[in-house]
């Protein structure tokens, strides 16, 4: 017997997604429906559910391991486990499940969706439409239906969209659909819209009024902004949602009605909860589940790639193209805080002034228009190199002119940021005092290899636009040439790696006695963990206050270094600095670099570095600033033999 293993995407949404999809094409194989053997394919990742092999398989007495064991076979597989589909082509099969879910009617025509998350939202939103439920007197009802999102985002759309899902299923078209706005409301409005009063319930009422909750009987309510519903209005709602009973304001006479309730908010309920201004028992009656989010538009992933074309098409614009990349792009790019709302009023606007022609950056709104060209050339290159010219397609030679026009805004970009590391030798070699030809030439090449460096990380980069250009399917002449720009900017890239590769410059620069002298402190064992760049700047600190104080010492000290000889560069450093009567304490790199290291921190291989470093226990002592007790102590804890142990007792 085959196992079959419920292995998910790692992305939470993609994962939710294919447990959705699981659910129904789990409940078609189970009932046999005519769909069973699609959605037994689908399960194990497969999409030619027509296929006799799975109309077999769908047929069979136990459909799940028939198609466990057809999905092995056709994926070559012996394994015992059989995982159900789950990769990203998987993922991709299930969001085009969704979008076929969404136009099976025309309930949803009127909402624009292409992107995962508010394809799932809306099968959901399918399910929950005539979904029932057991009020407190044991009768059914249909489920509230809380939906979260924006402002502008399109929950009255959704709302009227499960209201007619519902009335088709209870084949009732006359079913009433009504809709409260209690934002900017009063609480006494508020009470009033929703459950009416009676004739001389208070002052000035004058006559009976229905109350919104009675309109709605035998059919729809929508409350919008149900998050700014005051206190008393809350109960009064939460009593409703649990009876299905309404007395008027002002009269005792209870009502019984069937009203599906259906809330919609731009606020967050939960922290609304948690601040003490929405009742948890509400929330919790209102949202079945997670509820219902439409995402704000920008987050809606592929929107105006794959809906804004037929936005376009429902306000009768017919031109061809019927927008430019660089429009759509610019489109894309902004924000829409107004969401939906926001975005039909601005196409409104566009479509009027595109008269008819195709839509380019000139039609859209100047606050649109400025932040798309405020940026550089080459992050609009795509829609530069694509937009044709009063229609007028694009040759070669105007292509080519595109790209070298893209290819020097990317070279007029800020530089790459430099390799941290030699950027540090570079500042360290520069900031010292030494006026040598020597020293005067190991700064020169620092500064080409940083050049060629930065122009290495420039060809790299891009190399890689272009190819990221080259994803996006452009025409095939934008193509052909995009190709050559490519390979031009990788045999840049190569031939910059070839100067980089030679080693001359580095073997120089790495035989600079102050670099030399630098890389042996920064490996002693009392500052192995020392910024680098922090030891540098204090060292330079010091070389500085020792020229001042014994210039001839800096020649001695660039000689020994240039060898070597790290105790006696530093008797030499200490010698000088005593002699001026400047700080010469053993810690003074150390203090200035990082935190000292006790010698509890020391490893023992930090201890053996010591004992083997240096040739007299009071170089050791000098270097480390632990006194000679300490230094024995810890040698003989970590099992190393003392080398100085001939010594006279300092």
């Amino acid at each position: 017997m085959l196992r079959i293993d419920e292995r998910l995407p790692d992305s939470p949404l993609e994962s939710e997604v294919v447990l959705h999809v699981r659910l129904h094409a789990r409940r078609a194989v189970r009932r046999k429906t005519s769909e069973a053997p699609a959605a037994l394919a689908l399960l194990f990742g497969f999409e030619q559910g027509v296929d006799d092999d799975w109309v077999m398989a769908a047929n069979a007495p136990e459909p799940m391991q028939s198609g466990a064991a057809l999905a092995q076979q056709l994926r070559g597989s012996r394994e015992a486990v059989v995982a159900l589909g789950h990769d990203d082509a998987h993922v991709e099969a299930c969001k085009r499940w969704l979008a076929a879910r969404k136009t099976q009617d025309d309930v949803f025509a009127e909402i624009e969706a292409s992107d995962l998350a508010t394809l799932l939202d809306l099968s959901k939103a399918r399910d929950l439409a005539c979904a029932k439920g057991i009020d407190a007197r044991g009768g059914e009802r249909y489920l509230p239906i809380l939906i979260q999102g924006p402002t502008g985002s399109g929950k009255e759309l959704l709302a009227l969209a499960l209201h007619d899902l519902w009335s088709r299923s209870a084949n009732d078209s006359r079913a009433p659909f009504e809709v409260v706005h209690v934002g900017g409301m009063s609480p006494d409005m508020i009470n009033d819209e929703l459950f009416g009063h009676a004739r001389g319930g208070f002052t000035g009422a004058t006559a009976d009024r229905v109350g919104r909750l009675e309109a709605a009987n035998g059919g729809t309510l929508l409350i919008d902004e149900v998050g700014d519903l005051p206190p008393e209005a809350q109960v009064r709602l939460l009593r409703f949602l649990q009876t299905q009973v309404v007395s008027r304001i002002g009269e005792n006479k209870e009502r019984q009605l069937s009203v599906r309730v259906i809330a919609a908010t731009w606020h967050d309920l939960d922290k609304n909860v948690a601040s003490g201004t929405f009742r948890e028992d509400l929330l919790h009656r209102l949202r079945v589940g997670a509820g219902l989010r439409l995402p704000p538009l920008a987050h809606r992933e592929g929107f105006f790639d794959d809906s804004l074309p037929a936005l376009l098409r429902k306000r009768r614009h017919r031109a061809v193209p019927l927008v430019t990349r660089s429009a759509r792009d610019a489109l894309a790019r902004y924000d829409w805080p107004g969401n939906l709302r926001e975005l039909v009023g601005v196409l409104d606007e566009i479509v009027a002034l595109a008269d008819g022609e195709t839509i380019r950056l000139e039609h859209l709104p100047s606050h649109l228009q400025r932040g798309y060209l405020a940026l550089p050339l080459h992050h609009r290159a795509i829609g530069f190199l694509l937009d044709e010219v009063d229609g007028g397609g694009l040759p070669d030679e105007h292509v080519s002119w595109r790209i070298e026009q893209i290819t020097q805004s990317l070279a007029n970009a800020a530089l790459p940021p430099a390799n941290e590391q030699l950027a540090t030798v570079g500042q360290f070699l520069t900031l010292l005092d030494d006026s040598s030809d020597e020293h005067r030439r190991d700064v020169t090449k620092v500064r080409e290899l940083l050049h060629l460096d930065q122009h290495l990380r420039l060809a790299s980069a891009t190399h890689h636009f272009w190819q990221s250009v080259l994803t996006l399917d452009p025409p095939a002449n934008v193509k052909r040439l995009v190709r050559v720009a490519s390979k031009r900017a990788e045999t840049e890239q190569a031939d910059l790696q070839g100067q980089l590769a030679t080693g001359e410059r580095q073997a120089t620069i790495e035989a600079n006695p102050w670099l030399r002298l630098l890389n042996e402190v920064h490996d002693l064992p009392l500052l192995r963990g020392a910024s680098r760049g922090e030891l540098a700047k204090a060292f330079v600190a010091l070389f500085n206050i020792t020229k001042l104080a014994a210039p001839t010492v800096i020649e001695q000290v660039r000689a020994d270094a240039a060898t070597g000889g790290f105790e006696r560069i530093r008797e030499r450093f200490m010698r000088a600095l005593r002699d001026s009567g400047e700080d010469a304490s053993p810690d003074r790199l150390v203090e200035a670099s990082t935190e000292p290291r006790t010698p509890a921190q020391l490893s023992a291989a930090d201890w053996a570095a010591i004992a083997s470093r240096f040739t007299t226990q009071r170089a050791a002592v000098d270097a480390t600033g632990f006194d000679p007790k300490t230094i024995a102590k810890y040698l003989r804890q970590h099992g190393i033999a003392s080398p100085w142990r001939a010594e006279r007792t300092l």
